[in-house]
């Protein structure tokens, strides 16, 4: 990452900031945040990376309206609470166990179930699971490039994220990733040495 220009480190910085709540703090409001997250979008002159954080914040607004039903409280009306292209679809079809887009991302509906039966670790394991196969589905659409880059940090911090929780599984699970990137791949460490 040390080699990458000035400019696209500050991108990086960017994609960062907008999606680890290291960078918001809990005394930030929804609108707040919401803000932040528009400033982000605005900043990142990638359109390829942009509609990969528009997905994540997506995927967070999905989870603050499961979270407000969950809870029995309407969505607020007054003030912005969601971003991206289905704010509008939520709040119209808000007593809908996937919002009326189970047929798009038939996720929510085993979110919602989750959420429900108060499984609050199962719940993050889908969410991550959900953000790696997003991630997948896009990861053959660039060259060797910046977005690369960047999807390679964003899968690393949903691999340290899950397997932070689980200390030995990510032992087994990295030197299987190794070990797998090892057959696919023309290195050969023996003729290193």
């Amino acid at each position: 990452l040390n080699w990458l220009t000035s400019e696209d480190q500050q991108r990086l910085r960017w994609v960062d900031r907008a999606l680890h709540w290291l960078y918001l703090p809990i005394e930030l409001t929804d609108e707040q945040v919401i803000q932040r997250s528009r400033m982000t979008l605005a900043a990142i002159d990638s359109d390829f990376l942009r509609s990969i954080l528009l997905e994540r914040m997506e995927m967070r607004t999905f989870v603050v309206a499961l979270r407000y039903r969950s809870r029995g409280e309407p969505l607020p009306s007054a003030s912005q609470w969601g971003i991206g292209r289905f704010v509008k679809q939520i709040e119209t079809h808000f007593s809908d166990s996937a919002f009326g887009l189970g047929h798009l991302y038939p996720w929510i509906t085993r979110a919602h179930r989750l959420l429900e039966a108060d499984q609050p670790l199962e719940l993050e394991n889908l969410l991550v699971q959900e953000a790696w196969k997003r991630l997948d589905r896009v990861d053959n659409l660039h060259g060797f490039d910046f977005a690369a880059v960047a999807l390679y940090v964003l899968r690393w911090e949903i691999l340290h994220r899950y397997f932070r929780r689980l200390p030995e599984a990510a032992v087994i699970r990295f030197d299987s990733l190794v070990a797998q990137a090892l057959e696919t791949s023309s290195f050969a460490p023996e003729s290193q040495t």
